[in-house]
This record gives C-alpha cells, structure tokens and sequence, in this order.
C-alpha cells in the first residue's frame, strides 16, 4: 500500500515536472520538445499548467511571434473545446493573442474556431471590447470588425459597447491631436455603418451613451459618424434629459458644438429645447465650465473672458452706440446692451430671441444663473487682474523716473559756452535721445493703462474686451520701454567710453540683452495668449464642409 502511494506520488512529481518543461517549452516556442511531453503525457495538451490556470495554448500566444509555428501546429492538434479554454479570468487565449499583438496567433485561431470571437471573460468583456481597451490596439479591432461585423452591436452586462470603448480611448489620442488617425476612423465608421442596419430603438441602445461622452469629451470626429442614424441626434440623455448640443454646451466642448455651422435649418430645432431642470442651451451656457476645461486656460480673467466668450459672444466693432445700429440688423444677430451695440455670436445667437429671458424651473433666466455660477471666478479674475497689473506698475514707474533722469542729464555733459550737449554732433547722440524719449513715452503709457486696470469697475463684461485690452497695451509699452531703455544705455555706454575703448560694447550689448530675453521669457507667453483670446479667430466655427443632418 505505501508502496503505490509513493509511486504515485512520484508519478504525479513527474506530471508537475513536464509542467515545468511544457511552460518552457511554449514560451521559446519549442515544439519539438512540447510535443515529446504530449506524446508521453497526451492529457499535458489540454491541461492547466500553472496556477492561472493557464494552457500551453495560452502561453504559446502570449510568447508572441517566436511560438507561431508552436501555436499553429497545436491548434491543429487540439480539439475545440480546449482551444476555448478560459484562464482564471475566463480569458480565451484569442484575448492573449488581442493583449499582446500577436495578429499571426488571432488569425490561427479564428480561422479554427470563430466562435472565439464572441466568448466573453468573467468581467463580461468580449473579445473586440477588450481589444480596444487593451493599449488601443485599433488594428486587431479594425480586422475583426470588417471580418466579423455583428461584432458592432455587442454589449456587456454593464451596458459598454465597442462604440462607447473607441470614444473613451480616442479622448487619450484626441488630447495629443491624434483622434483622426485613418485606423480610427475606420473603426468607427465601420462600427456605425453595421449599427446602421439595426431598428431606430437597437441602434438608441448603442449609439446613446457613445454619442453623449463623445460631446462630453469633445471628440467631434467620433460624433459626426452618427450619421448613418439621423434621428438619433434628437434622443436625450436618460438622467438629465439633455440633447447633443446641451451637452457640449455644458462640458464646453467647442469642436462638438461647432457642428451646428455643418447643420441644415434643422438646427434651429434645439434653440428652444430645454432638459429636465428646464434649462435650455443658454442657460447651460452660463453655467461654470467644467475645472478640467477651466485649467487649460491660464489665469482667471482669462478663464472668465472664455467663459463670457461661449455665453455673449465677441463685440461687434460697428461706430455708433445707439439703438439705430440694432435696429438695422436683425434680432436674431444683434442686441442693444449698455448702450453699446453687441454682435450676438455663439450661444446667444443660436437660441431663440424669447430664450434669452425665459426661467428654468427654478425660476432663473440665463444672465441669474451666469451670475450666480461665476461670481467667485469674477472675483478671482478681478484680484489676478490687480496683482499683475500691481506687478508691472513698479517696472513702469522706476523705467519712467529713470529715462526723465537722463532726459535732463544727457551723457557727457552741456557745453558751458553754449549750453547744448557736448555730444550733440554725434549720431550716438541722436539714438541715445530718440530711445529715452521712446522708452519715457512708452513707460508712461504703460503706467496710465495699468492705473486704469486698478480703477476699472470690473463688470461682467468688462473682462470680454476692456480688460485684456488695457493689459495687451500695458504689456507691450512695457516691452518697448524695456528695449529702449537698454538701447539709450547702449548708446551712452559708447559716448562715454567706447570711443576710446571698443570693445567695452560687446560685454555691455551682451548685458543688456538679458532684462529684454528675462521680459520675453516671462512675461511674452501671457501676452500672446491675451493676444489671440481677445483678437484671435476664436474656438467657434464652421470646421469643415461635411454635411452634419
């Protein structure tokens, strides 16, 4: 008796030894030695080999292209039972073969067995779901779905389809401007265009939730291939009850919202459609933009012009400021506010004229609830304003007070007998006084804009235009009053001493480019982004011919 014990433990010792070699085995892809252990232990084949409760098939395909011929002779061996062997998170080796990239095992395998394709893990993910969740491997999700199309339409017990998954993933590439990379864009086509044969209500199923977190995430290229189910751009979200462009409105998605330029008159349609709370798409307008899409922008006026930028609109430069303007253009274009004359651009000119006033359901008009949701944002807008401006009025007024100093004491001296400057004669001299006076003139103005920064009454609308204008023009004085400075510096340096000694202006040039590159690398990038916020093309627009509905 204890002899068969110990004979079948050492035989059992053997079995978990060729485990061993079989593990190696697959992972070199050595069949010659695998398939010495499968004629010797046949049931090594089909067995788990490891405490994931992995098979040689398993392995093999996660081994990648060196244990092809492995893979491709033990499939051709192996009943299909066990080629659908699942690991102990009921993944199929096929989901190795999608994990890893191996497309040469995923062609074996299929080609023995499709029905893998449609085998799910315990986690409900079927194959073409974990493809595009696995690194974005678009190319495998590309080929199945053009070989197996009913692939589209499937969906896990948690409601994800592949549709959904592609939108998720494509935000990552969006970010890094790589959404539109041909495989794709395929992907999604071909996923809408097998949707496209199913009923209005199957294909809601699918396309609802992709559709929305598309507009929510801003990926515009995903959401015009809705197309192929037009009515589905008029089905509301279930929660909230928001249509398409409520949603983009809302999470500022300006890419999905600029579809509206694509549209047919159709568009005028959602002008007036409100969501549960009553809220149409002025009212989600005014609301506080999401923080993800505050961050991108630098600093809080600038967050709060963007902000009036997608609510009001930019300001119509037309001469005039009485109501005779508005009156010859047509209501649904221009407004009369603060006596001034405002082109009603974006949201505000899309909606209907009687939704700028309407009341959601709790009582508030779109211009309640924009002031209400940034009222600490224009507070933070004020105060940033305030502090940058504080910051450069002491450069503006030291560089003042400096280049009036050397207005009155030129370089070098007055003649006594005459009382002009010694220097007169020289063209050194000429540079040296046009730079002060430059640099005077320029320093002031850049004193008096930011003086007018500080006392500005700093109204809602006062951050779309009045604001960044005086801080573009303060800055930029300030610059060339940095500049010329530095070059009146230069020119006295060289009336003084160069004359004798040359070579006293190459360390002096090289010196006085370091506050202008110091200026440039601090200051010029906020600059350029007041710049092109205020007086740029903007985020809204038609972005390309294609008709959206």
């Amino acid at each position: 008796m204890v002899e068969e014990e110990t004979s079948d433990e050492a035989e059992g010792q053997d079995l978990k030894d060729h485990y061993l070699l079989l593990y190696r085995a697959a992972l070199q892809g050595n069949w010659e030695a695998a398939k010495q252990i499968f004629d010797d232990h046949p049931e090594a084949m089909t067995a788990r080999i490891d405490r994931a409760k992995l098979t040689a098939l398993h392995i093999a395909v996660g081994a990648g292209r060196r244990a092809i011929r492995f893979v491709k002779k033990l499939v051709a061996l192996m009943p299909e039972d066990s080629i659908a062997a699942k690991d102990e998170n009921g993944s199929t080796a096929l989901v190795f073969a999608a994990a890893v990239d191996n497309k040469e095992a995923a062609v074996i395998l299929v080609n023995r067995m499709p029905s893998l394709l449609y085998i799910q893990n315990k986690f409900g993910h079927k194959l073409l779901l974990y493809v595009i969740d696995a690194e974005f491997l678009v190319d495998i999700a590309l080929v199945l779905v053009e070989k197996y199309p009913a692939l589209a339409r499937l969906k896990t017990p948690d409601n994800d389809s592949a549709l959904k998954k592609i939108t998720k993933k494509s935000n990552k590439e969006h970010r890094r401007e790589e959404v539109a990379e041909p495989t794709s864009s395929k992907l999604v086509k071909c996923l809408c265009k097998e949707i496209s044969s199913l009923s209005c209500m199957e294909a809601k199923g699918i396309y609802n939730d992709a559709m929305m977190l598309a507009a929510a995430l801003g990926i515009h290229e995903v959401v015009e291939e809705f197309e192929t189910h037009p009515t589905i751009i008029y089905h509301q979200t279930s929660v909230s009850g928001q249509y398409i462009f409520h949603v983009a409105v809302e999470n500022r998605s300006e890419h999905v919202y600029n579809l509206i330029y694509q549209m047919s008159d159709h568009k005028h349609f959602y002008s007036d459609l409100c969501d549960v709370n009553g809220n149409n798409l002025l009212h989600l307008a005014a609301k506080l933009a999401p923080s993800h899409k505050l961050n991108e922008i630098s600093g809080a006026a600038l967050q709060m012009q963007r902000e009036i930028q997608w609510y009001k609109g930019k300001e119509e430069a037309e001469e005039g400021t009485d109501e005779s303007i508005c009156s010859r253009k047509s209501s649904w274009d221009y407004m009369l506010d603060d006596n001034k004359c405002y082109r009603v651009e974006e949201v505000e000119k899309f909606v209907h004229p009687h939704s700028r006033e309407r009341l959601n359901n709790y009582a508030k008009s779109p211009k309640m609830v924009f002031t209400e949701e940034h009222k600490i944002l224009k507070e933070e807008g004020e105060k940033w304003m305030k502090d940058t401006s504080n910051s450069c009025t002491i450069a503006a007024a030291l560089i003042a007070t400096v280049m009036f100093a050397a207005a009155i004491t030129v370089p070098g001296g007055n003649d006594n007998s005459n009382g002009f400057p010694i220097f007169s004669g020289s063209s050194a001299f000429i540079i040296f006084a046009i730079s002060d006076a430059v640099s005077l003139f320029t320093s002031a103005t850049s004193l008096l804009m930011f003086l007018a920064i500080q006392t500005s009454r700093y109204a809602e609308q006062d951050f779309l235009y009045v604001l960044p204008k005086r801080l573009i023009i303060g800055l930029g004085t300030l610059f060339l009053s940095i500049c010329s400075m530095m070059v009146a510096f230069s020119a006295t340096v060289y009336l003084v001493f160069a004359r004798k000694e040359a070579w006293v202006l190459i360390p002096v040039g090289a010196l006085a480019c370091l506050p202008v590159t110091s200026f440039v690398l601090l200051q010029f990038p906020l600059f350029l982004d007041l710049v092109y916020s205020t007086y740029g093309p903007g985020i809204f627009g038609k972005q390309s011919n294609r008709p959206f509905y």
